[in-house]
């Protein structure tokens, strides 16, 4: 199969051509798997047509052959299915560019805009992850003590009000899960009073409150308008490309994500409990990451650029493998983000030790000589981590072997099927040399009697 940045190059009318002659051998190799599946119906219900025969040195009978060729042309087809629908992306995104150069004017402005939105799309990524992580709030310095009766906190005493806070979150995790609720107090940026909206259950004498900066509800709302602007953009961008594209199934189908995505959510961690409550609501607008996802596609692997490295790229371009490359990268990501928000309370992790902890998890399963969980939240990701690494490194490890291999064995038992062919057409041929020797020497025989 020619490479991508070949099938780019080529016209829209060469590409739909090959899609309409990859169609055209799709139909036949069906038609002759349903042939073949009749015959075989046909061979089920005939007593008289059971045959043994050796085949590549194993025994086989007729049933066994039909199946062998009914397996071979359905793997082919999903070749060149698979074929096909490379093709007919490229197509549709080379007509999609078109269509954006006719009306904004010229390719370079349609480049443009593309690379503006990247850049937009890194933009708001920073913004999420410096709100959701509070990356660069201020203030430090504070302490706090609990007073605990019954497994619920009653009071909250001040130690130290600590210094420049904009303002204050306090967590305290409980061994039931049902954590308390503070309302912070800032002036002059220290603490002046905390008091407790639920006191929660659960807890011992000795809990250990933990005070974390935060940002003041006014720069939380500027964060969700300026998030807004950005959604309004790229909404708009998505529905310009969506009326200007040859197929709406084939742009939902590559660009649903993009449209998820760019719908702002209501800044509800602002509107009923203030600024730092909701971490489940908040942490749950970082699924915006997959947006970056759809830029990194423009960006190739450098090893790809590397002149002579065509098995590498025949490596990369197996579908499996690159789906098992994708999705683990995509699982390790989130992985490290739930584990901040359900178990850095009790950890207190940056998202450096967050991700190696979930890389450790999904690549080997190792998670507790680094954490081991204690929250709900986290058991349930550490069980999802640790089966979805099982899954995914077997089909990587099974498709990187089936294609180191290809070479000493698809490619040599396709050689060795060819020969066989040629061989019994050879057969064939003497059979009928010999038939007709016959004949002429039964002539001969009879002119000389006679």
């Amino acid at each position: 199969m020619s490479s991508l940045r070949r099938l780019k190059l080529c016209s829209l009318t060469r590409l739909s051509r090959m899609s309409q002659t990859l169609g055209e051998e799709i139909e036949k190799l069906k038609n002759k798997v349903s042939s073949l599946e009749k015959e075989c119906d046909t061979k089920l219900n005939d007593d008289l047509s059971v045959r043994l025969s050796i085949n590549h040195g194993q025994y086989q009978t007729t049933i066994d052959q039909l199946e062998y060729k009914i397996d071979s042309n359905v793997r082919q087809i999903e070749d060149l299915e698979e074929k096909r629908e490379k093709i007919e992306g490229i197509r549709l995104a080379k007509h999609l560019e078109q269509r954006q150069v006719e009306k904004l004017g010229s390719l370079f402005i349609v480049k443009l805009k593309d690379s503006l939105l990247f850049f937009l799309i890194l933009f708001v990524l920073s913004l999420l992850a410096t709100e959701v992580y509070r990356i660069g709030a201020s203030g430090s310095g504070a302490e706090v003590q609990l007073v605990v009766e019954g497994g619920t906190i009653i009071d909250a005493q001040i130690i130290n009000g600590g210094s420049e806070y904009e303002a204050v979150e306090i967590v305290t995790p409980s061994k039931t899960g049902d954590s308390a609720i503070f309302e912070v107090l800032i002036q002059s940026r220290q603490i002046e009073k905390i008091d407790i909206v639920h006191g929660g259950s659960g807890y011992s004498n000795a809990v250990k409150p933990i005070v974390s900066p935060t940002f003041a509800n006014s720069t939380l709302w500027m964060f969700w308008i300026i998030d807004t602007v950005c959604c309004v953009l790229f909404l708009m961008n998505f529905f310009f490309e969506l009326r200007l594209c040859d197929s709406k199934k084939w742009y939902w189908k590559t660009h649903w994500v993009d449209f998820v995505t760019s719908i702002p959510l209501p800044p509800l961690h602002l509107i009923f409990v203030g600024s730092g409550s909701l971490n489940a609501v908040r942490a749950g607008r970082v699924l915006r990451v997959v947006r970056i996802l759809r830029a990194v596609r423009i960006l190739r692997m450098f090893l790809f650029l590397w002149r002579g490295m065509d098995h590498l790229s025949s490596i990369m371009d197996v579908k499996l493998l690159k789906r098992s490359l994708f999705y683990g990268l995509i699982a390790m990501l989130l992985g490290a983000l739930f584990f901040m928000t359900f178990e850095q309370v009790q950890t207190g992790k940056n998202f450096g030790s967050s991700l190696w902890w979930s890389f450790t998890t999904l690549v080997t399963g190792g998670f507790a000589d680094i954490h081991n969980p204690t929250s709900m939240g986290g058991k349930i990701l550490t069980v999802m981590l640790v089966i979805g690494g099982m899954v995914l490194v077997g089909v990587f490890t099974a498709t990187l072997t089936s294609v180191l291999v290809r070479d000493d064995d698809t490619w040599q038992q396709q050689d060795i099927d060819e020969q066989f062919r040629k061989l019994s057409k050879l057969e064939l041929l003497v059979e009928k040399i010999d038939q007709r020797l016959d004949r002429i020497e039964e002539n001969k025989n009879g002119k000389n009697s006679g």
